[in-house]
């Protein structure tokens, strides 16, 4: 299990955008595992920084959907990283109104 979350941990820091996003949901995924858990708990901050990155290039629901997993999971945790987490999430938020607005237009045409 370790050497699983080890291996997908790294992949979150690979060049190409679609392994690092199946790595982001991997991790989530793996949190139903304490082992998991007890694992990603010192890298964290590393953890959280990546996903806002990947959240900064692509926006993918599925991405959102594994955040708010990291958050039930580690919860009170989270604390000193909640300021920068509220703020991509509302900047990803408004980029999500403004597109929906764009699809909005073009199917009035």
């Amino acid at each position: 299990m370790l050497a699983a979350c080890e291996k997908i941990v790294k992949h979150l820091y690979s060049e190409h955008a679609a392994v690092k996003v199946e790595a982001a949901v991997a991790i989530s995924e793996l949190l139903v595992h304490e082992a998991a858990v007890d694992f990603i708990r010192p890298g964290l901050g590393d953890v959280l920084r990546i996903f806002l990155k990947i959240m900064d290039e692509i926006d993918f629901e599925d991405l959102v959907k594994a955040l708010r997993t990291i958050v039930e999971v580690y919860g009170e945790e989270l604390a000193p990283y909640a300021i920068s987490l509220c703020r991509k999430l509302s900047q990803a938020y408004v980029r999500l109104i403004n597109a929906k607005g764009k699809w909005d237009d073009e199917d009035a045409e």
